[in-house]
């Protein structure tokens, strides 16, 4: 694919997705972040896919009355309309550019340790590889960062039915999507990924929004981004004593929105793979079947018991 291809350029109007083309196959990810970038890029390229191939099976056998698109004369050759042989050359370069990439990413994985964070839920819940793949669907519908991913959630082939989303973007049957939606599965009885069933049984999934912060952010508080919340500061404390005074009031709300998620998260999975991770002791597995409310809930009689004890004491 030459530097002039339209689908370089478009991809380039992102500087995040142009970062992630510059990287080599040879070089491990920096980090969580620029693994969720690349995945990014992946379910950006099925996107463009999807919606190529239907632009093309539209030109080849024509929709509604319309007859069969024909190919151009060389009168009308000026004309911005993509024929048939254009949009299957389309059509061919995006799998090219699916397929480098996709073996790139692989090639970096292979380097990387310690495996992501969204890898290492996927583990802990002893998901499919294609389950995998739609967590990390899941987790990018809430934290994505380029208008173009956002453009392909929201584009005409999708908007019709939200529920064939994941298996478009993810290449999952509907039975393999059923089997990952099962009532009975950890990762659905925790209340990590919750499932709604509309009037016609169609299914649509959506990550908790603690699970997300969790993989996204992870759970040191030092890598954990600062607080929404600006510090209060006392009229006319500046200089340094007011810049330390701030620094400790941000440092202690990151504290205590770890320690919130920390207790709603408490009692699963994610929980106990990403504190493995982070090297952390793991807490002993409490399937709760009331998800992460019930853990909440569980968490907070765990903290008054200890209090009442140290009373005690």
């Amino acid at each position: 694919m030459t530097e002039g291809d339209p689908l370089l350029h478009l991809l380039h109007t992102e500087q995040c997705f142009e970062a992630v083309l510059s990287r080599r196959a040879d070089e491990p990810f920096d980090d969580d972040r620029e693994h969720l970038l690349a995945a990014e890029l992946h379910f950006t390229l099925q996107s463009l896919y999807v919606q190529a191939l239907s632009s093309l099976r539209t030109q080849v056998v024509g929709c509604g009355r319309s007859p069969p698109h024909k190919e151009k004369s060389p009168a009308a050759a000026a004309s911005p309309e993509c024929t048939p042989g254009e949009t299957a050359a389309r059509v061919a370069a995006i799998k090219e550019m699916q397929r480098s990439h996709a073996a790139t990413c692989v090639a970096r994985l292979e380097l990387t340790s310690p495996p992501p964070r969204v890898l290492s839920v996927a583990a802990a819940y002893a998901l499919s590889e294609k389950e995998a793949v739609a967590l990390t669907l899941l987790v990018l519908q809430r934290s994505h960062r380029t208008a173009l991913f956002s453009g392909c959630l929201g584009s005409d082939s999708f908007e019709a039915d939200q529920a064939l989303l994941p298996a478009l973007l993810c290449d999952a049957s509907s039975l393999e999507l059923a089997a990952f939606y099962d009532e009975e599965r950890p990762h659905i009885k925790e209340g990590i990924i919750h499932v709604d069933e509309d009037y016609s049984s169609r299914q649509t999934a959506s990550l908790s929004f603690e699970a997300c912060d969790a993989i996204v952010n992870g759970l040191r508080a030092e890598a954990r981004p600062d607080s929404y919340r600006r510090p209060y500061l006392v009229p006319g404390s500046g200089g340094v004593e007011g810049e330390a005074a701030a620094a400790r009031t941000r440092a202690e709300a990151k504290r205590v929105k770890l320690d919130r998620l920390r207790l709603k998260l408490s009692g699963t999975k994610l929980l106990m793979a990403l504190d493995s991770l982070e090297g952390a002791p793991p807490a002993e597995p409490q399937p709760l079947p009331g998800g992460t409310a019930a853990s909440e809930q569980h968490g907070a009689a765990a903290v008054a018991a200890a209090g009442a004890a140290g009373a005690g004491g």
